[in-house]
């Protein structure tokens, strides 16, 4: 089995990798390493989601653009960006159009090919994402999605979230562009999977997977944290950051809890970290882990087990038993790296 992993750093160098994976062997081959323009490029960032697209580019998110991949010569040839972007998470296409999870606005924005937009699928209201680019946000308290019949603002319009050692400072706020700003998100889309004309997408924050197209909740897990996904014939599979592999059974055409948990990637091979890249290959699935330190916990719980012994890594797993048959090590112990998607590959 042969696959891409895309790959970010947690350091300050704000560059992206590509790497080429055999499983079966054991080998990765560094495809491409991109650092963006000085305007475009955010620490702790990078590469992040990606997709193959019809045209045979290969169409890779970063945290203020959308970069355009030419796999005959593993090269940056196009670099999409617009002001409202803020931690694009991935990006999806389809014939005609790019979805980019655009992350940190809570929206999924609609792009045709040539880069033209096309429109947005906003989760949280729009006067939220206009105080967000002034520099101003509300804490996580408030609920924003609040409204009533009195005539009054949105509650909590004059309560601004503070600092916790994530995000851009609040005295930054003001002086740092939109798009290479850290802010709260509110529901902070992942992952996009365009199928039959449906736009889904998975939500962390809140644990749900939405349909963006008809506004509707498909399936909500509290506490679950859904990441990367994959739509097959069977449904939609898709990881949580624990180590969890899920499939969404049939065509979510209704509201509903009908998520079954298939497996425990660490129980099942005693490997583990923030688990987020998935691809499926028949019986074969391959499972992106990044390392978690002490010293840099994620916001959210993403596991009981400790920190240490996690890696940066992907696991070649047999999907009906859940072993592992073979593993590629990514961890990079000076740089810390993360891994976004897993996307199949020629091996070319």
């Amino acid at each position: 089995m042969k696959v891409l992993a895309t790959m970010g750093y947690f350091d300050a160098g704000g560059d992206g990798a590509l790497w080429g994976l055999d499983l079966a062997t054991g080998r990765a081959d560094l495809l491409l390493r991109y650092t963006p323009p000085v305007a475009l490029r955010v620490p702790t960032r990078g590469f992040t989601g990606g997709c193959w697209g019809p045209d045979g580019s290969l169409y890779i998110a970063g945290h203020a653009a959308v970069f355009r991949i030419d796999p005959g010569r593993w090269a940056v040839d196009g670099v999409l960006h617009v002001p409202s972007f803020n931690d694009l998470h991935h990006v999806a296409a389809d014939d005609e159009r790019l979805y980019v999870a655009n992350t940190g606005s809570d929206a999924i924005d609609v792009f045709a090919r040539d880069g033209r937009f096309v429109g947005s699928h906003h989760l949280a209201p729009g006067w939220l994402l206009a105080r967000r680019m002034t520099g101003s946000t509300p804490g996580r308290e408030v609920d924003v999605a609040a409204s009533q019949w009195d005539g009054e603002p949105p509650p909590g319009w004059t309560h601004e979230a503070g600092d916790d050692g994530y995000h851009t400072p609040v005295a930054q706020r003001v002086t740092t562009p939109y798009w290479r700003s850290k802010l709260p998100d509110r529901f902070h889309p992942n992952h996009v999977c365009v199928a039959a004309g449906r736009v889904l997408v998975t939500c962390l924050n809140d644990g749900s997977i939405r349909e963006v197209t008809g506004l509707t909740t498909v399936t909500h897990l509290p506490g679950t944290f859904p990441h990367d996904g994959l739509r097959r014939a069977d449904g939609l599979w898709f990881t949580s950051i624990d180590g969890g592999i899920w499939r969404l059974s049939g065509a979510p055409e209704s509201t509903g809890d009908r998520a079954e948990r298939v497996f425990d990637v660490f129980a099942s091979t005693g490997h583990w970290g923030w688990c987020r890249g998935l691809w499926i290959d028949g019986e074969a699935l391959a499972v992106g882990l990044t390392e978690v330190r002490a010293d840099r916990l994620p916001r959210h719980r993403w596991s009981e087990r400790a920190p240490a012994g996690s890696e940066t890594s992907v696991l070649w797993i047999e999907r009906s038993r859940g072993t592992l048959r073979g593993r590629v090590d990514l961890t990079d112990r000076a740089r810390h790296a993360k891994i976004y998607s897993i996307l199949p590959w020629s091996g070319r």
